[in-house]
């Protein structure tokens, strides 16, 4: 009788345990993009200095958010059309060489056409979140 009490209690200790650990999982697993005014609201309570505008030039539609707090720094486009997103990656490319992420979304089913670079710090301060998913071929 005491060893199958013994084998219960384990048993109900195992399974604390787990659940225990399941919850500390992160409960998003996706990818996050915030929008603009998320994005904002979350650089200007880092303390950066956010500018967010619907004026991208190069004959393009969308919105156009930049923040920067001393070397650290995020551009996002938010654009109406995919033929925008090579046109503004390029461009970003150009102007931060050194950037420790560069994205370009197509004609995303959840965020439409984006294209950003920043360095690690304001992207993490901005809200982003890219889950990426290695596939061995």
């Amino acid at each position: 009788m005491k060893k199958i009490l013994n084998n219960v209690l384990l048993i109900c200790l195992l399974v604390v345990i787990c659940l225990c650990f399941a919850a500390c999982t992160d409960k998003d697993t996706g990818t996050v993009i915030p929008t603009s005014n998320e994005m904002q609201i979350n650089l200007e309570e880092a303390g950066y200095a956010v500018t967010l505008s619907n004026e991208l030039g190069g004959g393009y539609s969308g919105t156009h958010l930049t923040a920067k707090k001393e070397n650290e720094y995020i551009e996002f486009y938010w654009l109406d059309d995919a033929e925008a997103c090579d046109y503004f990656y390029n461009l970003l490319d150009g102007l931060y060489p050194n950037s420790n992420k560069l994205v370009e979304m197509e004609n995303d089913g959840k965020f439409g056409n984006i294209v950003f670079c920043g360095s690690e710090l304001a992207i993490n301060a901005s809200g982003i979140k890219i889950v990426e998913i290695k596939v061995k071929v």
